[in-house]
């Protein structure tokens, strides 16, 4: 996947290709931003350029994509370019291990077989333990001038602060959801009503969008939206029983960025941003109801609230109480915004 295959991010790319064609290639690079926006593939272009056997030398390098290297580098088994990434043993929360890392330093101690870098991909670099990557540290303390670390990590912040402080990093945002549309109407044969719903939801990530079923989708947009504005709100047990139904069902993550995502629509809608890309795009008529009822600033609170709660589930806090407190405050919202309105007419 050389970088003329790559929709976007061609601020990255840009700047990767100039250090490239000026020789001021860094010794490490942190690529980091939202899962699943095109990461893992600017570091494959990258490992291509320099190793391509045909590359494009001119103002914008670039690898052919065609050559032995090319697919070599695309299919992990050049011998020059070494990934790493978390073992499946945990399932729940994979790491990478020491061992992982220490297997690195039987790769650089020797040059390059045959390009000129040796390259070492370490994808969720986040996810190493702090074994790992104190070992990791060492490397890149003083590494060889033929080898390039690059590490992908969408939590940057969970790595060492010493080894950011090594690393060059690049930020990568997402695409713009209109590309995103536009792409997979050109290059699938998704309805075009249904790659506007995957392109909102994806929010910007391709890789996302690429492995999304629009019915499944759709069914998820009818349960959440119920979940979120139904009338179960009005009835305490209900709400007990439906926060303790996602706990165990370990759909806490998912009706949170649902949740989320209804919010964001709504607060759109009541601050009149008519070409904002809704998902609850169905449910527009209800929407610009609820936002006569409930001001800016309660929409605003309330996606608050389930931020707070979204960065609890790392902290181990009681997921089904918070849920509960969420719905509770949400209902105070509306009962309030209905109080207003019957003041009003009774003036």
């Amino acid at each position: 996947m050389p970088f003329h295959t790559i929709i976007g991010h061609q601020r990255p790319i840009k700047w990767l290709q100039t250090a490239v064609t000026t020789n001021h290639l860094g010794h490490a690079y942190l690529f980091h931003g939202e899962p699943a926006i095109g990461k893992r593939q600017i570091a494959i272009a990258l490992m291509q350029l320099l190793h391509c056997e045909r590359p494009q030398l001119n103002s914008t390098p670039d690898a052919c994509g065609l050559c032995r290297a090319c697919h070599q580098i695309e299919q992990g088994i050049h011998p020059d370019c070494v990934t790493i990434q978390p073992e499946d043993g945990q399932k729940q929360n994979p790491k990478i291990k020491i061992d992982q890392i220490r297997g690195i330093e039987h790769l650089v101690i020797y040059r390059p077989l045959i390009g000129s870098h040796k390259v070492c991909l370490i994808d969720d670099a986040d996810a190493m333990t702090t074994e790992a990557a104190n070992a990791l540290l060492k490397t890149l303390e003083d590494p060889p001038d033929h080898c390039l670390f690059l590490l992908i990590s969408s939590r940057p912040e969970q790595l060492l602060p010493t080894i950011r402080s090594r690393c060059i990093a690049l930020r990568f945002a997402p695409l713009p959801v209109s590309d995103i549309e536009e792409f997979l109407r050109q290059h699938s044969s998704i309805e075009s009503s249904n790659a506007k719903l995957i392109a909102t939801f994806s929010e910007g990530r391709l890789g996302e969008a690429l492995h999304l079923d629009p019915e499944e989708l759709k069914v998820k947009l009818r349960q959440y939206w119920a979940l979120l504005f139904g009338e179960h709100l009005t009835s305490a047990t209900q709400v007990f029983d439906m926060s303790e139904s996602l706990v165990k069902s370990a759909q806490v993550a998912e009706a949170i960025h649902w949740f989320q995502q209804g919010l964001r629509d709504l607060l759109w809608i009541s601050v009149d941003e008519t070409n904002a890309p809704l998902l609850y795009r169905d449910q527009e008529p209800a929407l610009r109801q609820l936002a006569q009822q409930m001001p800016p600033s309660a929409i605003v609170e309330l996606s608050q609230e389930l931020h707070q709660l979204e960065r609890g589930q790392q902290r181990n806090l009681n997921m089904q109480i918070g849920l509960e407190q969420f719905f509770f405050h949400l209902h105070d919202h509306l009962e309030d915004a209905q109080a207003r309105k019957e003041v009003r007419r009774g003036k």
